[in-house]
């Protein structure tokens, strides 16, 4: 009598916890691809892609399956499995990643195989809960529509709560298995009341040998060759820390950003880093230096050590990748520099400090911020640049094929504002190759590059044998502006090339990203526990 009473109310939760548990594993999922895919338009589409179709599936079996068995067992079945399923992500999905990875190297359909994998099923359960649901409380109500508009609702400020509570507290709090693992127990615990105490021994076994330090997890973020000596899911970033045989190097959604030579932490090891230099030498009298992106503040170190009388600053906006680079890539205590946390634009519109050079390096090849490449962002670059200021700008394109789209709109964007630019290719591969590009844009028309004042004689060779004159006729590329910037649509192309950033007078390639390592035992359990519950459906004891 106690079950019947509180029913309505278990339902309830359960919608509401069920619209919660799926928006947050949306959007924890994108964490679980991002070391090996990135964060790019493919991998977003790929998770809202599946999450819809498994959902709109989900709506339909659940409603068919509520006209022929509507109990509210079988609705808690529903969810407990869902549930099952979920917590068990944390331990299968590196198997199904790794796999991926190996059999499917692909930056487009890599991501909508491994999504498929890992999301259809739960998502497709979860989607179940809603129109059964509906059937359940119309019939306790003797009412259709406003049952089912109070269920839909129900459910979707569950997703809302889902949405906001991963983004602004859990993700920055906890790691992403950790909040995976915690929605899948959540689903199992708040259905298990409206089922038999085989349910609840389950959840609690599950939980032992999840939760507690008997079956403790040990998934970590891993890399294919080198030591991953720290990683943390930040606001914006999936980041970890990588060495081998004395390389540092730091990785943001699975590609790599910065290196560091532990032995000399200055020392630019990636070749379109030694470009930024180029800067200074289209300058008179460099004194002030900006960077918008950090990473782990190569060309900052670089320029300070080289440079006695250079002032830089340095706008980030991570908290965790500014932490990250004054822990591990030894950013020097030094009065000439200034971190800001800030966003570059918004920096840049607020402060009244102008400078001798702007480095732009904040763009990926899976993501680029549009607002950092307008016609509004450059006019803004170019006010805030001293009478001959230079703005240095790194791109991921080619100069040739569909891959140059991005690299073209750029240029034809920069050049409505900046009377002379100059492009300098980082690698020496054809102009159909995906690589490092250095656009430098000058205020001053008559700007020359003294490639002879180089302190570095290898930069002197580098910047004269890698200009590129070769311009286009740009019509057909779009300027780039606050209110049309199609920047995923010029990039999409480049997601799917290989690209390769190779160190400066080594042979060895950077390692890959991926997850894998779970504890045995606790794998071994969670397996067990979704073999028995399954067995347990097929025999129909839960229905």
């Amino acid at each position: 009598m106690r079950q019947i009473r509180w029913t309505p109310f278990l339902i309830s939760v359960n919608i509401f916890v069920s619209g919660a548990v799926v928006m947050a594993l949306e959007l924890a999922g994108s964490r679980l691809l991002a070391p090996i895919f990135g964060n790019s338009i493919f991998v977003w589409g790929s998770l809202i892609g599946v999450v819809l179709t498994a959902l709109s599936l989900g709506y339909s079996l659940g409603g068919r399956l509520a006209d022929r068995s509507p109990s509210p067992k079988t609705f808690a079945t529903i969810v407990f499995t869902a549930g099952l399923v979920t917590a068990s992500i944390p331990y299968i999905s590196p198997a199904i990643l790794e796999a991926v990875h190996l059999n499917l190297a692909d930056d487009r359909f890599g991501p909508l195989a491994a999504t498929s994998g890992i999301l259809l099923l739960p998502s497709l359960l979860m989607g179940m809960v809603s129109p059964f649901g509906v059937r359940l409380v119309a019939s306790m109500r003797g009412r259709v529509g406003s049952s089912a508009g109070d269920v839909y609702s129900l459910s979707t400020v569950g997703s809302i709560v889902g949405t906001f509570s991963t983004v602004f507290i859990l993700i920055p709090a906890l790691d992403v298995r950790t909040i995976i693992l915690g929605g899948g127990l959540l689903l199992m615990i708040v259905s298990s009341p409206l089922l038999s105490k085989g349910a609840r021994l389950l959840v609690a076994v599950v939980a032992l040998f999840s939760l507690s330090p008997l079956g403790y997890y040990t998934q970590l973020v891993t890399a294919s060759a080198g030591e991953v000596i720290y990683s943390r899911e930040t606001p914006y970033n999936s980041l970890a820390v990588v060495e081998r045989d004395g390389i540092r190097t730091l990785y943001l959604n699975g590609l790599p950003h910065s290196a560091m030579n532990t032995s000399s932490p200055a020392q630019l090891l990636y070749r379109y880093t030694r470009f930024f230099e180029a800067g200074l030498l289209a300058s008179s009298q460099p004194v002030r230096v900006l960077f918008v992106g950090g990473g782990g503040f190569s060309g900052p170190k670089y320029f300070l050590e080289r440079y006695p009388d250079v002032h830089v600053d340095v706008v980030e906006l991570d908290p965790e990748v500014i932490s990250t680079a004054r822990r591990f890539f030894q950013v020097p205590d030094d009065g000439r520099l200034l971190v800001i946390n800030d966003d570059g634009r918004r920096y840049l519109s607020m402060t009244d400090k102008t400078y001798d050079l702007i480095v732009l390096d904040a763009y990926a090849k899976t993501y680029i911020p549009f607002h950092l490449m307008t016609l509004e962002f450059f006019q803004l670059l170019y006010e805030r640049l001293d009478g001959d200021g230079v703005v240095v700008s790194n791109l991921i394109a080619s100069l040739s094929g569909d891959t140059s789209g991005i690299l073209w709109s750029v240029y034809r964007t920069i050049a409505q504002v900046f009377p002379r630019i100059y492009i300098y290719r980082a690698s020496e591969g054809s102009g159909s190759t995906v690589q490092n590009l250095i656009l430098l844009a000058c205020k001053d028309p008559g700007c020359i590059v003294r490639a002879e004042d180089a302190r570095d004689p290898g930069l002197t060779q580098l910047i004269r044998n890698n200009i590129w004159n070769a311009i286009p006729h740009l019509d057909e590329y779009p300027i780039l502006t606050d209110s049309f910037s199609p920047v995923e649509s010029l990039i999409n192309p480049i997601t799917g090339r290989p690209y390769s950033v190779e160190l400066e007078g080594y042979r060895m390639g950077l390692p890959t990203l991926f997850y894998t390592g779970s504890n045995t035992l606790a794998l071994t359990v969670i397996t067990l526990s979704l073999v028995y519950w399954l067995l347990r459906l097929t025999v129909g004891r839960y229905r």
